[in-house]
């Protein structure tokens, strides 16, 4: 008998159509935190990119500093 139900519900389950949704769900406060979250996201990357920048310029400068000092 177990068997005979269990082999009604897996012919049920292949046999299923598909579900599809009735409306979308939105939710404004996740929405929100989403766009706060990019912005600091974003922020933190500029921060980085300029830290980056003055490190590649501060480089450069003591490689021509090296270099004035090693051709003169």
């Amino acid at each position: 008998m177990k068997t005979k139900i269990m082999m009604l519900a897996v012919a049920l389950c292949l046999f299923m159509g598909n579900a599809s949704a009735q409306w979308a769900v939105i939710d404004p406060t996740n929405l929100a935190q989403g766009i706060v979250n990019t912005t600091k996201e974003i922020a933190q990357t500029s921060k980085t990119v300029s830290n980056t920048l003055d490190t590649f310029k501060e480089t450069k400068k003591l490689y021509d500093q090296g270099k004035q000092y090693y051709d003169a």
